[in-house]
This record gives C-alpha cells, structure tokens and sequence, in this order.
C-alpha cells in the first residue's frame, strides 16, 4: 500500500510541472517580449491563445509577465 500511495505521488507531482511549451512551439524571444511589456493578459493581441490553451488561472494571472513564464516554461 505504502508503494501504491508513492506511485500516485510521483504521478501526480509530474502531471503538475510545467510543460516543455517548445515541444509545439518555437521558443519565444523574452527580451523583446519583455521589452513590449507582454503579459498573459495582452497574448490574444498577437497570438491566439485562448483557443488553443487552458491556462490555471490561479497561477496565470493576466498580469503575469512573458519573463515570469519563463522561469517555468522554455
């Protein structure tokens, strides 16, 4: 049983890392996206990530900078 529980741990802790974003995608140029001051919020200006992504709004707040994201994803 104590294996069992370790196993839905790891599972868990995995599903819950961020993702590789350039498994998809290109990288992204944070320096000029942080020189633009883009956040989550301004991405549909550009880009159009409401469609395609389901972002955790608890930890993906609009005011989240491009450098902020990433810090967690590539």
């Amino acid at each position: 049983m104590k294996y069992l529980t370790l196993v839905a741990a790891l599972a868990f802790s995995a599903s819950a890392m961020a993702v590789n974003c350039t498994d998809c995608h290109e990288t992204i140029n944070v320096e000029e996206h942080t020189e633009m001051e883009a956040t989550i919020a301004t991405c549909n200006d550009c880009h159009d990530m409401g469609s395609a992504h389901e972002l955790d709004k608890e930890i993906h707040t609009p005011e989240l900078t491009m450098k902020e994201c990433a810090d967690c994803h590539e």
